[in-house]
């Protein structure tokens, strides 16, 4: 599609039984065969594929109910004309544009959009759709018995529904439990949610910029005033599974964090209700967790979008808990990831769809609608992203196994953070070095089942 144009389809117009598929019949791109233009299984609307479409307009004129329209998709990146200063952006949590940045829908992530935006071009497709024929394939890490082992990690995050439920599973306390060091308190929070799976955790005032406006279903994101504070907590994956990228046996690994997130979030806001407090926990809800955990002090941001934490790397599932319970915020934490992702461009080199960005600076937006533009950052392709997961009939993290903060920390390790954090002119070196040594390899997925030390499993 033009980069200055998009066609839309006004669906509360259309309506098939009163044309005669008009626009189908005389897109240009669809006379060539290649099918822009297709029929939604589900209405059978006439649904446009964004990767295929030119932007010229035939539709528009072509449509007798004038259902389609154009609109400029000028990236909002050209409406930001505000110049950063590079030395004051590597040492910031992050920079953002208040004239521009607003709160995001999560109607609008990626994974809302493969249900409900009949413009994308996967719609209602999900990562099983070719299931049958990637199993027919005999490609490693996808046989019937791995993709029964990844459904099979989502058990507890699917299934069990008061873990993400703001209505205590307990009777709540009737009386607070009264601590006047704040402090105190928040050393008691943090040994609890570590005593219950939590590989880190971090404490933040709660940023209400960074709340979702509705949730999936339209309905307005509603946090009460008194809620200030939010607990941020992080769960190891299975390095060596998530090393096995992309297969079935990383996707287990991601399904298994997703189990744990919501085992320890209904725990730790179970203890916090049972000292007669107010808690709310989220997985990927309520809003982006990203944020929320560089505010928190657990790490910093990624060109692949991911957080990138100082012990475990990118190798992390996070969840938080929004609660009015008296806590001491914690503070951002600076260890050259920023500056260093300038440099290292391994996460883009290795990713099978090509979403991540290579461009040496950051920029103020996106390239698809899922991107929330604002914030001066590295954006990644979510849409090719989740078109490759579909394609591939699995989940892809190779951004995350292939980063070089993501691996088991050895002393050389703790060496070479040391000189990203305080003498970045070594960064490509580094990046160098990782190559050197072998990192970025994809761990063999057969291997997952030998009783062999290279699958540790979770420590």
């Amino acid at each position: 599609m033009k980069e200055d144009r998009k066609i839309i389809i006004d669906y509360s117009i259309c309506d098939p039984s009163k044309c005669e598929y008009e626009c189908m019949n005389k897109c240009p791109v669809n006379k060539r065969n290649n099918g822009n233009i297709g029929i939604s299984l589900v209405n059978e609307k006439p649904v446009i594929d964004e990767n295929g479409c030119s932007g010229c307009g035939v539709c528009i004129s072509s449509c007798p109910l004038d259902a389609i329209s154009s609109k400029s998709d000028k990236n909002s990146e050209e409406m930001i004309t505000k110049t950063v200063d590079l030395k004051v952006w590597r040492h910031s949590p992050y920079i953002v544009d208040e004239d521009t940045y607003k709160p995001f829908s999560e109607e609008d992530i990626i994974f809302s959009r493969a249900g409900n935006d009949p413009h994308f071009s996967q719609y209602r497709k999900n990562p099983h759709t070719y299931k049958e024929e990637r199993v027919n394939s005999g490609d490693a890490g996808f046989s019937e018995h791995e993709y029964t082992l990844a459904n099979s990690a989502w058990a507890v995050y699917s299934n069990f529904d008061k873990a993400h439920s703001r209505e205590p599973m307990h009777k709540k306390a009737n009386k607070k439990y009264e601590e006047n060091n704040p402090k105190k308190l928040s050393n008691i929070i943090k040994q609890a949610a570590k005593a219950n799976g939590a590989a880190l955790v971090g404490i933040t005032e709660l940023k209400r910029m960074w709340l979702y406006s509705h949730d999936r279903k339209g309905t307005p994101i509603d946090i009460p005033d008194n809620i200030k504070n939010v607990i941020v907590m992080a769960v190891e994956m299975d390095l060596e599974a998530i090393q096995s990228s992309p297969s079935q046996i990383s996707s287990f690994a991601s399904g298994n964090g997703y189990s744990r997130m919501a085992f320890l979030q209904a725990t730790v806001s179970e203890f916090i209700r049972g000292l007669g407090y107010n808690a709310i926990p989220a997985g990927n809800n309520t809003s982006p967790s990203l944020p929320l955990a560089i505010d928190a002090g657990l790490g910093q941001y990624g060109r692949h979008g991911l957080l990138i934490t100082e012990k475990y790397g990118s190798n992390v599932r996070l969840c938080k808990i929004f609660t009015d319970m008296p806590l001491v915020p914690d503070k951002p934490i600076d260890f050259g990831v920023l500056e260093f992702c300038r440099t290292c461009m391994k996460c883009a080199d290795t990713c099978p769809s090509n979403s991540i960005s290579k461009d040496k600076d950051p920029t103020w937006s996106g390239p698809t609608r899922s991107n929330n533009p604002g914030i001066f950052k590295f954006y990644v392709n979510v849409e090719t992203c989740y078109t490759y997961w579909v394609q591939n009939a699995s989940e892809c993290s190779n951004c995350i196994a292939y980063c070089p903060f993501t691996k088991n920390l050895h002393w050389s390790h703790k060496i070479a953070r040391f000189f990203i954090k305080h003498f970045p002119i070594f960064n490509p070196l580094w990046v160098k070095i990782d190559d050197w040594m072998g990192y970025g390899k994809q761990n063999p997925p057969e291997e997952f089942w030998e009783d062999k030390h290279k699958f540790i499993h979770l420590k």
